[in-house]
């Protein structure tokens, strides 16, 4: 009798092991989880395309955004203008501290409130520290009926996790 309890001993030691690596295996997506401070700026180039505008027209402005990594890949984006909308969308892992987002928002005419287009966006993330990302976004805009009017637009962002 006493044999059989030490043969589901290996058994369940390995049980545990196994547990503990697949959960490790997933811990590195918590790494982006979480609320970000998102500072925006689009770089020379992307002001001298019309289609694209840049804030003011000016190149590396910053412009403050928030960034909400869910777990199970959704996400949730705030901007800092009062002409769009939030965002939402969906984030994955792509490899070790790399990530890829993708995201909508409304645009709004401030002064009569209706809806003028949106964006879609896609974020190409690299966590250069625990508590930092840098990321490289391109978008496309559309007008209100859905027809694209530009696309392949650019912002660098920076980051810092918002705690």
């Amino acid at each position: 009798m006493q044999t059989r309890r030490f043969l589901h001993l290996p058994g369940l030691a390995f049980a545990v092991l196994f547990a503990i690596l697949v959960g490790s295996a997933g811990a590195d997506n918590s790494q982006l989880e979480g609320t970000w401070d998102v500072t925006l700026r689009f770089p020379e180039g992307t002001c001298d395309r019309t289609e694209c505008g840049c804030p003011g027209n000016t190149a590396n402005i910053p412009l403050p955004t928030l960034n909400t990594f869910l777990k199970g890949g959704g996400m949730v984006w705030s901007g800092s203008a009062l002409a769009v909308g939030p965002g939402q969308g969906v984030w994955e892992r792509f490899e070790r501290n790399h990530y890829v987002a993708r995201f909508k928002f409304f645009i709004f005419n401030p002064e009569t409130g209706s809806r003028t287009g949106s964006e879609e966006l896609t974020k190409d993330i690299r966590l250069t520290g625990p508590d930092t990302f840098e990321a490289t976004t391109t978008y496309g805009l559309f007008d209100a009926a859905g027809n694209m009017t530009a696309q392949g637009c650019l912002t660098n962002e920076s980051a810092t996790r918002f705690e």
